[in-house]
């Protein structure tokens, strides 16, 4: 009888320690599956981070393309177009040609300089017009406009200015001058008054689109 109880008592420890085996294996893999999860989501997050971040590469890139970029110095050529007097003043319009062959733009004012025979610089103030300033867009050989003002020696009397032989234009936001020569280089701009004379003082209009 005693040895049937002993024997009774082992098999209930041996169910016991089982069912415990059985308890710990799957609380683990319960723990091994919620811990999954987590990560599995991340990574899906990751991966849809990183598709959008694509996306706005591609867009940027795509709206870079659409771009027009500023005309160089190098695919322009300058032309005087007209010249008038008016009560004391020259007022000559100038054009800026796009050559290139491709589309490209101008915004602002250009720059100017007189030059002499040999090529030195001459006395230059270029004072700009207040006037309303608007991008243009050049297609190949199409151009842009700029007006130049300047006193003439009327008024004057004795007093004298240099005459530049010809005119250094520096397009608008560009780093390399064009050069015109001939009658379109001949500039004699006086300033100031008889008892203070300036000289090269030039008046100049942003660029614009070309009505001619």
């Amino acid at each position: 009888m005693r040895h049937f109880r002993e024997d009774h008592v082992n098999d209930r420890k041996r169910i016991f320690t089982a069912t415990s085996v059985i308890l710990v294996a799957g609380l683990a893999l319960a723990a091994c599956g919620s811990s999954s999860s987590p990560s599995s989501t991340s990574s899906s997050k990751q991966t849809s981070s990183l598709k959008s971040s694509s996306k706005k590469t591609k867009s940027s890139a795509a709206s870079t393309v659409g771009q027009v970029s500023r005309c160089r110095s190098a695919n322009l050529v300058a032309h005087m177009v007209s010249t008038q007097g008016a009560a004391g003043s020259i007022i000559r319009t100038y054009t800026l040609v796009n050559t290139g062959s491709t589309s490209c733009t101008l915004y602002g004012y250009p720059g100017l300089q007189l030059l002499g025979a040999s090529g030195q610089k001459l006395p230059t103030e270029v004072l700009r017009t207040p006037a309303a300033e608007a991008t243009v867009k050049l297609a190949h050989d199409a151009s842009a406009a700029f007006s130049l003002k300047y006193a003439d020696s009327t008024g004057y009397g004795s007093e004298s200015c240099p005459s530049s032989a010809s005119l250094e234009i520096t397009p608008p936001n560009a780093y390399h001058s064009l050069t015109v020569t001939g009658a379109a280089g001949v500039i004699d701009a006086f300033g100031g008054t008889t008892q203070a004379l300036k000289c090269g003082i030039l008046n100049v209009e942003p660029v614009a689109a070309d009505q001619g």
